[in-house]
């Protein structure tokens, strides 16, 4: 409500909250006619997103998590560009991630317009994917016509994003602007569960594939498949999954792998390098296990 661009409506969307969190959205609206309220049984932060994505009026969508704040300036300076460019369907701007916390770092960009079918392969060499959030990013409405968050899962953002660029005819990389996320011990990204890294890794193993076999990159591939197998290593390292879970998620990237000379030929450190040799040898499935007996159990 800071913010010097001034043609919006806020959406709060109180879900289920058990606190006073419903109670100070409605005040929020009393004071302000920018401001609607939707109060719904708790669903989790994609049913959030959701309800808010229905009840939109707007030509475009932002998100922000409840904890985070904006720069004054972002929407303004950002809203200037996509009323010049109104092909654009995309805009992503700086954030600085785990504001206020030893793990803080800015993520920026220079000002880059990208169109038409390299789009999404774009994405995939800037490792777009490692910043699926949805928070900083202001999308046209109608990129949500046929999409919605997944709901009842987490990391939901790692799920739709590379949809969204795939489907996208045009999207900037702004310079401006400024997104604060952060560090709440208490969040989705920092609490550990089998479901929680279930969904991360299948996430990352499904990109790796597409990326692989529909649109045959395999050098970016490569490097997706070095996260997925992280991923599933973080996964057996947690109890909680019955047994058909764990082979189900080894399933996903059964007989995938990456030869000693290619990953020597990487562009990654000689200590990752090291860390892949027995997925090179071995092959993923004894990859992992041999990395889950040498750390202790996350969760």
């Amino acid at each position: 409500m800071q913010q010097t661009y001034t043609d919006y409506e806020l959406i709060l969307v109180d879900d289920g909250s058990p606190d006073s969190c419903g109670a100070l959205c409605d005040r929020f609206a009393q004071q302000c006619e920018k401001v609607k309220v939707i109060h719904k049984k708790n669903g989790g932060l994609s049913s959030a997103r959701n309800a808010g994505i229905a009840a939109a009026q707007g030509e475009y969508i932002t998100f922000v998590d409840g904890d985070d704040t904006v720069a004054s300036a972002t929407y303004y300076y950002n809203m200037r560009i996509l009323m010049s460019n109104p092909d654009i369907d995309i805009l992503e701007y700086p954030v600085n991630i785990h504001y206020e916390s030893p793990r803080s770092k800015i993520l920026s960009f220079q000002p880059e317009k990208v169109t038409g079918n390299e789009i999404f392969k774009d994405w995939i060499r800037r490792k777009g994917y490692e910043h699926c959030y949805s928070w900083n990013k202001i999308y046209k409405a109608d990129m949500f016509l046929f999409l919605r968050y997944p709901e009842g899962e987490v990391y939901e953002d790692s799920f739709i994003t590379p949809l969204l660029y795939e489907s996208s005819y045009s999207v900037y990389y702004s310079d401006g602007g400024f997104y604060y996320y952060y560090d709440n011990e208490g969040s989705i990204s920092n609490t550990y569960s089998f479901k929680s890294n279930y969904f991360i890794y299948r996430n990352r193993a499904e990109l790796y594939k597409k990326v692989k076999e529909k649109y045959q990159m395999y050098d970016e591939a490569k490097e997706i498949l070095l996260q997925a197998a992280d991923s599933l290593t973080d996964l057996n390292r947690c109890s909680g999954g019955e047994k058909s879970e764990y082979k189900k998620a080894f399933e996903l990237l059964k007989g995938e792998g990456i030869s000693l000379k290619d990953l020597f030929n990487m562009n990654i450190t000689l200590k990752r390098k090291i860390k892949f040799i027995p997925l090179a040898i071995f092959g993923i499935k004894t990859h992992c296990r041999i990395l889950t007996l040498l750390h202790k159990k996350l969760c």
